[in-house]
């Protein structure tokens, strides 16, 4: 048996997952089929598809699922107001059918829409300029965003990097730059909730908050439906899964977890695994439906 071969059986064993993912729906790398192939490869047991502001990942990769025996878990993840930031909120196991989360996300990608028409006015005042369809054709799917625009700009020779077209150009405070108009975590929480599906918060260490205050934040979230965290990170620390972990028991949240994988634009992080270490236990599947069942949903 090859090095390989023991991998992949000792790591089925484990029956892993992974609650974190992006497909080219949103700003992944991947087809819906292509992820559940590689999830396969490794192997996991389930994935959920948390695309940003769109579902339409989702029943590509429930067919390739079913062919491929990988369970697939609803997914998504919403963007909200956060004072100095962003909060990043995952959905979990919701009705993907539900016709007051489908209208609202498509109130959030006209948004997203009108906003990338404004930082390619940006650019172009810069004298960069790009065709708004060249960079919805990059995307190839629903949600598109600055992440496309980048590609669009390496494409175009006009920055080396995505490292770069963001500390330039499109990042906080930088040339081109236009603050996204965003729901509050209260719309984004109900929302989840009334699709009968489990809020998350995500990446926590993201929200830069000193532990003390951070706790206050969970509390606040909470407060307003909140049911789970993500421990496991493929950006946390062991020190962060440590801390992030106390919290989760202190303030009765769901646990979860996930790589955030994109594809090779996150260099190193694989599929499932993180930077190799990340081991999320089917368990965690099994707690967020619980929590739903005893009415944490809905």
């Amino acid at each position: 048996m090859t090095e390989g071969e023991r991998e992949h059986k000792q790591l089925a064993a484990l029956r892993l997952v992974d609650l974190h993912t992006h497909t080219t729906a949103s700003d992944g790398q991947l087809t819906p089929r292509q992820l559940v192939t590689a999830a396969m490869e490794i192997p996991l047991a389930a994935i959920a598809v948390t695309d940003h502001d769109t579902l339409s990942g989702l029943d590509e990769a429930r067919a390739a699922g079913a062919e491929q025996g990988l369970e697939i878990i609803n997914g998504l993840e919403l963007s909200a107001e956060f004072p100095g930031g962003t909060l990043h909120i995952l959905g979990y196991a919701f009705d993907a059918r539900n016709e007051r989360l489908r209208c609202r996300l498509e109130d959030f990608r006209n948004l997203r829409n009108q906003r990338n028409l404004e930082i390619i006015e940006r650019l172009a005042r810069l004298g960069m300029v790009l065709d708004i369809e060249e960079v919805n054709e990059l995307a190839g799917g629903e949600s598109v965003g600055r992440p496309h625009i980048a590609r669009a700009m390496i494409n175009r020779g006009m920055v080396s990097s995505p490292e770069v077209a963001f500390n330039e150009y499109l990042g906080r405070g930088s040339r081109a730059y236009v603050e996204r108009r965003r729901c509050t975590p209260e719309e984004a929480v109900e929302l989840i909730r009334g699709a009968g599906g489990l809020a998350a918060v995500a990446h926590p260490r993201q929200l830069r908050r000193p532990p003390d205050e951070m706790r206050e934040v969970l509390q606040q979230l909470k407060n307003i439906g909140m049911e789970g965290l993500e421990v496991y990170h493929s950006e946390h620390s062991a020190d962060d899964v440590m801390r992030y972990q106390q919290l989760a028991r202190q303030l009765d949240l769901v646990a979860t977890g996930g790589t955030d994988f994109h594809g090779h634009i996150r260099q190193g992080v694989r599929l499932g695994l993180g930077w190799g270490s990340m081991r999320i236990s089917y368990d965690t599947v099994v707690a967020i439906r619980q929590r739903i069942a005893r009415g944490g949903g809905g």
